[in-house]
């Protein structure tokens, strides 16, 4: 039998007794109306012990900055709650009291520390809410009276374990940077990560505010010839390792190979060539460059009769051409990326090319193909004028004979 009926009936008996006593039914009425406002009066202020009918908190990862909710209901109505805390990874793992409440219908409302408590009449429940901080765990009571009988539970920092943000990358597109890093063993979707970007003097110039594991940095944010690094700070302030250094530079030309393809036919006036760009090899940095490079190629002759060439954009490592013979060829070079503008950068290589015809071998300018061919063409028709003669020699003998 519930303890509030045992406690109700014995306050029942007790007044029928003293009535039976004194013999007054004046004052046994007074003292048994009495007995019963005391019991409900009790019962509503928590006085009494009760039993805990319903208690839930938030379910899953809870991070901190997180909203936590609890709810709790008891068969009186009246509900205490009871909350400790404790910092994880300090050397003391007991736990701390914070605050203790009584809800009931009289006292429906508390606020203290953070926590908010609030009272439902229409349900006799009562309501819990807080933000959890970073790297600790909050115990939660909640009962009535009866000591024995209460539902407890325990909110943790589910970031607490993460670990600082590794595996930093710089992948080049053709906005800007995007910048890329992994979180290992963080549950928390609610977590912003902290990213500075250091120039080459180690100075932080730009910080970005984050809740994604990747920025994208627009080119226009960036100067074109300065090399950067970066480091990300991840949950509970814990940061990486600084990154490969990166540059929105193209990389510079080492040097120009110009071949000689093929010679155009018939003594045209053209040759082909194919003109390697030669980039310089990465430095011991590994700095890195963006993959989307381009090219200004300027080809001009010192003669004007000769054609010029001005080509930009050009996102090759070869470049195939025809010429004109008897020329002297300028060749420029200069690196650029989409980032640029336009704008050409100081990393120029300029070359020279001169473009000169077959040399005369003294045949009249025959080729050697040429020459064997008239060759053969002599020998041949030697040996049929041979063979016609000789034919006529012989009809002429026969005859005489």
């Amino acid at each position: 039998m519930d303890m509030n009926i045992l406690r109700s009936l014995f306050v029942l008996y007790t007044g029928v007794i003293v009535c039976a006593v004194f013999s007054s039914i004046q004052l046994c009425g007074v003292m048994m109306a009495s007995a019963l406002l005391l019991g409900l009066i009790l019962v509503c202020i928590g006085l009494t012990s009760g039993i805990v009918t319903h208690f839930q908190c938030t379910n899953g990862s809870v991070c901190a900055r997180d909203t936590v909710e609890c709810n709790c209901t008891t068969n009186t109505g009246a509900i205490d709650w009871t909350i400790s805390y404790r910092v994880l990874g300090s050397c003391n793992q007991s736990w701390i009291p914070v605050t203790k409440v009584n809800l009931n219908i009289f006292h429906n409302s508390f606020k203290e520390y953070g926590y908010n408590f609030t009272y439902n009449e229409s349900d006799n429940s009562s309501r819990l809410t807080f933000h959890l901080n970073a790297s600790e765990s909050i115990n939660v009571v909640c009962k009535n009276g009866n000591v024995n009988d209460n539902r407890t539970t325990n909110i943790t920092d589910s970031g607490y374990n993460a670990k600082a943000p590794t595996n930093l990358t710089t992948t080049f597109n053709a906005s800007g940077v995007t910048l890329e890093w992994e979180d290992t063993e963080n549950n928390c979707t609610s977590t912003e990560y902290n990213v500075t970007i250091y120039d080459s003097t180690s100075t932080g110039v730009l910080t970005y505010y984050i809740n994604k594991t990747a920025l994208l940095i627009n080119s226009n944010e960036l100067n074109t010839t300065e090399t950067y690094a970066y480091t990300v700070r991840g949950w509970n302030g814990q940061q990486s390792n600084i990154s490969e250094p990166f540059t929105l530079a193209p990389i510079e030309v080492m040097s120009i190979e110009i071949n000689n393809k093929s010679t155009c036919e018939n003594n045209s006036c053209c040759v082909d060539i194919t003109l390697n760009i030669i980039l310089a090899k990465p430095d011991h940095t590994g700095l890195k460059h963006p993959s989307l490079q381009h090219y200004s190629i300027c080809i001009s002759a010192y003669n004007s009769s000769a054609k010029s060439y001005n080509i930009t954009n050009y996102n090759k490592l070869e470049w195939n051409g025809s010429l004109k013979y008897d020329e002297t060829y300028l060749f420029i070079i200069t690196p650029m990326n989409n980032f640029s503008t336009g704008k050409q950068n100081n990393y120029t290589m300029t070359t020279e090319y001169q473009c000169q015809p077959p040399r005369n071998n003294g045949n009249g300018g025959l080729s050697q193909g040429e020459i064997a061919a008239i060759v053969i063409a002599v020998i041949i028709f030697t040996a049929v004028l041979i063979i016609i003669l000789v034919a006529i020699c012989c009809k002429r003998y026969q005859r005489q004979i």
